[in-house]
């Protein structure tokens, strides 16, 4: 086993969720939420980047392992190869746009008394598309093994996608969009995103009349599973609509697997069948499948990213 500490954070407007994971196994004790503070100023937000780094490290027991490397989910749009922020106008992270945000931590992390020392040679920060890891965590630990071509999509407060070829990322494809990203297939005057995540199934409810009061996605699906009627036809609609506007990108592809995580995926049982039926009635042929856990795969992606 490859006994080096890869930290990997999951980061969102809101929340981060991190942990350490130690030759692709990741480590139970140390997997925490902690605030974005997104909203904070660049220096104050490298600064609790750093923060976390070494509150993981220090969550780990038994011996003292060197620190081969951090991985970051980080949102978009980012200038991922280059670790160079170009978020703005989205009311999260302002303070980081065009600046070097891997350099800037790396130095943080250097220069960090809990961390500095136990840094390899080798030590490096890379950044990524939440998608795209958790499509190469499901890919090489999860639902998306062994397969020729896999499409992997997250559906929470957006949707998130990735393409792979035996198991590595496909961005620029003559098959496939730009970076292997859906959320912006146009549908009916709106974008899939609008359509496919936690708002689109509230529209989609508003649009058939359900009452929302105050309801959430999970509260629709527990009503559902309960047996109500109405409840159980919006997530039966959401999976037709989900194939009427999926199915033209994924048909030219053609995966054999597609894989399904993020929050909304918790509800798949319910709607899941129905996009099935609707990729067939399209000509699509996909084994789908849900993801056992987003997050693990996610980080595990990161794992990936900087050891293979």
């Amino acid at each position: 086993m490859d006994r080096k500490i890869i930290l990997a954070f999951d980061v969102g407007g809101t929340q981060i969720k991190a942990a350490a994971v130690i030759g692709g196994s990741i480590v139970d004790e140390t997997v925490a939420q902690y605030e974005s503070r997104a909203e904070q100023s660049a220096e104050d937000i490298i600064t609790h980047f750093a923060g976390i780094a070494a509150d993981i490290v220090k969550k780990i027991s038994g011996e003292p392992l060197p620190i081969g490397g951090l991985g970051l989910a980080f949102p978009g749009p980012f200038d991922y190869a280059n670790g160079i922020s170009r978020i703005k106008g989205l009311g999260k992270f302002e303070s980081l746009f065009g600046l070097p945000v891997g350099k800037l931590l790396l130095e943080a992390i250097q220069s960090n008394s809990e961390l500095g020392a136990r840094l390899l040679p080798s030590f490096d920060i890379k950044f990524e598309n939440d998608a795209a890891l958790f499509g190469l965590g499901e890919a090489r630990y999860g639902e998306a093994r062994f397969c020729e071509r896999a499409v992997c999509l997250t559906i929470g407060t957006g949707l998130g996608s990735c393409f792979l070829e035996n198991g590595r990322l496909v961005k620029n494809h003559d098959l496939i969009p730009d970076q292997g990203w859906l959320y912006n297939v146009p549908y009916q005057g709106k974008l899939a995103d609008d359509w496919i995540s936690k708002r689109g199934i509230l529209q989609l409810g508003a649009e058939m009349g359900i009452k929302q009061e105050g309801h959430d996605v999970r509260d629709f699906a527990r009503m559902a599973q309960a047996g109500d009627r109405a409840s159980t036809e919006l997530f039966e609609v959401f999976g037709r609509r989900m194939a009427d506007i999926l199915a033209p990108p994924l048909r030219a592809y053609a995966p054999d697997r597609i894989v399904i995580g993020g929050q909304i995926s918790k509800s798949g049982s319910l709607f899941v069948p129905f996009f099935a039926e609707g990729l067939i009635e399209a000509g699509i042929q996909s084994d789908i499948r849900l993801s056992n856990n987003t997050l693990y795969s996610t980080l595990k992606g990161i794992y990936d990213i900087l050891v293979f």
